[in-house]
C-alpha cells in the first residue's frame, strides 16, 4: 500500500466556520454522499460504473477553463481501521505554463472534491477513459461532494480534514477534484488521487 509524504502549508484558509464546525460539516456532507451511493441498487450500480460519461452531457465553462493543478490532490489517511481520516489537500488552478490563475478573473467561484466510483472491473487499470470527459480523471461519477471550498477563501494550498470514521461508499475508489464556474461543474477538467485506506 502506497504512503504519501507531503508538506503541508499553513495559514491555509480564513475560515467563517470554527474547527470542529467545519469537521461537522464535512463529516454530513461525507455522510449524505455516501447514503446516496449505498441506497442505490445492485443493477443502478452496474449501471452507473458501468456507462461511460460522455463529453457534451454536461455544460462546460467557455475556453479557457482551467480546473486544480493536476495530480495535485493527496489524501493521507491517519485512521488506521476499515474507515477513513486525514488530511486531504490540493492546489489551485494553473494555466498551460503552471502559473496561478486569478480565479474571480476567469470566473472561478468554487474548488470541490467528490468521491469517484469505481468503473468497469475491479481496480484502476481499466478506469481511465470512462468518465474522465476529456480530463485527467478516470473514474468520476456525480455521487455528491465530500468537501468545497469558496474560490475567494483558497490560498496556495487548499485543505480539509475528512473526520476520523468516516465511510468509504461501496464503489468508491478516488478523490476528485474540480472547479466550478458558477453553476457550472467544470467535470472536463478535474484532478484525482486513490483512496488508500490504511489499516494496521
Amino acid at each position: 500500500m502506497k504512503f504519501f509524504a507531503i508538506a503541508i502549508a499553513t495559514s491555509i484558509v480564513a475560515a467563517h466556520l470554527s474547527a470542529s464546525a467545519q469537521d461537522q460539516n464535512t463529516a454530513a456532507k461525507a455522510k449524505s454522499a455516501a447514503e446516496r451511493l449505498n441506497t442505490m441498487t445492485a443493477a443502478e450500480k452496474i449501471k452507473l460504473n458501468k456507462t461511460p460519461i460522455k463529453a457534451g452531457v454536461y455544460p462546460a465553462p467557455e475556453a479557457p477553463h482551467y480546473g486544480p493543478a493536476y495530480g495535485s490532490i493527496v489524501f493521507v489517511d491517519t485512521d488506521m481501521k476499515d474507515t477513513i481520516g486525514g488530511t486531504l489537500t490540493m492546489k489551485p488552478a494553473v494555466d498551460a505554463k503552471g502559473n496561478r490563475v486569478n480565479e474571480a478573473d476567469e470566473g472561478i467561484t468554487t474548488y470541490m472534491v467528490h468521491w469517484g466510483l469505481e468503473v468497469g472491473a475491479p481496480g484502476v487499470a481499466d478506469d481511465k477513459g470512462n468518465g474522465d470527459l476529456g480530463g485527467d480523471c478516470m473514474g468520476f461519477r456525480d455521487t455528491g461532494h465530500v468537501v468545497a471550498m469558496p474560490a475567494s477563501e483558497v490560498g496556495n494550498v487548499m485543505q480539509w480534514e475528512i473526520p476520523q470514521g468516516t465511510v468509504v461508499p461501496e464503489g468508491a475508489v478516488y478523490f476528485v477534484g474540480h472547479t466550478l464556474y458558477g453553476k457550472i461543474h467544470n467535470l472536463g477538467k478535474c484532478t484525482q488521487t486513490q483512496i488508500n485506506n490504511i489499516i494496521r
